[in-house]
């Protein structure tokens, strides 16, 4: 047993003997705020063992089981926006088949879940009902219970995992929603007078986040000279915490991006204007985009000021509005059509594979092989 310093908190570790058919330690891990919260933790995760009350084999309640492996694997290993997430979809699972043993988990169990998922509706304040879960989330889901129960399989409490053989949900059939080059340049001079458009500015010139884009800092991010910008961080908004820099959750995340000339013209004439306002009252804007009081833009402000503002443009020109995650999407189909290649965009995007660009703008591609089908063939048609 042992609990130690990590970073802000304490790291509790508890050793619960060794597994005997494998030979393997068996151990369990969390760390907290305050010192006492984790000796407490040890202590009764050891009296819970030593009384059977816990069980590291098959028969462990899969409800038991997520949080185990929540606490063990999803805290050490991801970022605190994912486990965030994470955190959401076990309890879904947990919500419908927390009550059954991981050695009594058969694969069409799982399959029926997925289907009642499908079925589950909410009653809306207006009266009407909607489905609670759309097929993206069940296949988040999905993805999750399957990455869960594989590591169930290499901690030998199960032989095989029973997810890998369920019928995988289908993805949301539906686009995303992007704006073209003149709508965003529209929207842009709608909004010049707020404090979302340098935000909005530099997402539609690079196809930055929204956490990335709070994060940049003139001293560190804004190479002027090489005409890049570095994304070393990325914000997130803790509960009790409030705005912090993580690093970014992959390393293809963390890279550079070039910087167009109208946004590398914008963030010089930024960054003037950041030292005439020192000067003036002693306050340095430390972030790119930032408060009056030096305070970032939080990433979830940017995002729901951008969609309200979006939702407002979007009805006066009778348009689909976007999210502020649009502004990469809309970033990226502009280059697929002005003829980029996928691992030109992929790069710029930060993709950690070619792959997933495709994926995500395949109908991109689809409608712009038509487009050129159809040039081909007026061509053809001329000579006839």
């Amino acid at each position: 047993m042992s609990v130690r310093k990590v970073g802000d908190g304490y790291k509790a570790e508890v050793f619960l003997g060794i597994n005997s058919s494998t030979g393997k330690k068996i151990r369990k891990t969390k760390t907290f705020k305050k010192q006492k919260d984790a000796k407490d933790w040890e202590r009764d995760i050891l009296q819970a063992y030593k009384t059977g009350n816990l069980s590291l084999n098959g028969d462990i309640k899969l409800s038991e089981y997520l949080e185990y492996w929540y606490d063990t694997y999803v805290i050490a290993n991801t970022k605190y926006n994912t486990q965030k997430r994470y955190r959401t979809l076990i309890n879904c699972v947990k919500e419908h088949l927390g009550h059954i043993t991981l050695d009594k988990l058969r694969t069409p169990i799982i399959d029926r879940f997925y289907a009642d998922l499908k079925l589950e509706m909410i009653i809306l304040k207006d009266g009407t009902t909607k489905r609670r879960y759309m097929d993206g989330t069940i296949l988040k889901v999905h993805k999750l219970f399957r990455q869960a129960m594989g590591k169930a399989v290499g901690w030998d409490m199960i032989d095989k995992n029973p997810v890998d053989y369920a019928t995988s949900p289908d993805d949301d059939k539906r686009n995303k929603n992007t704006w073209s080059l003149n709508i965003i340049n529209d929207f842009l001079d709608y909004i010049k007078d707020e404090k979302i458009y340098l935000p909005s500015f530099i997402a539609f010139n690079t196809g930055l986040r929204e956490g990335e884009i709070a994060a940049l800092r003139f001293k560190y991010d804004i190479d002027f000279k090489a005409e890049l910008i570095k994304i070393n961080h990325n914000m997130v908004e803790k509960t009790k915490e409030g705005p912090v820099l993580e690093e970014p959750k992959t390393e293809s995340s963390k890279d550079t991006v070039a910087m167009t000339k109208d946004l590398l013209d914008k963030l010089k004439q930024i960054d003037k204007e950041y030292k005439k306002y020192k000067l003036k009252t002693g306050i340095e804007l430390e972030f790119v985009c930032s408060w009056e009081d030096g305070r970032p833009l939080r990433p979830t402000y940017i995002s729901q000021r951008f969609s309200e503002l979006a939702k407002r443009f979007a009805i006066k020109r009778e348009i689909e509005p976007i999210t502020f995650h649009g502004l990469r999407h809309s970033h990226a189909t502009i280059l697929f059509e002005l003829g980029a290649s996928s691992q030109e965009i992929s790069k710029r995007l930060r993709h950690s594979r070619v792959s997933t660009t495709d994926d995500i703008y395949i109908h991109v591609k689809e409608d712009i092989k038509k487009s050129t089908a159809d040039l081909f063939n007026q061509a053809v048609e001329k000579i006839k």
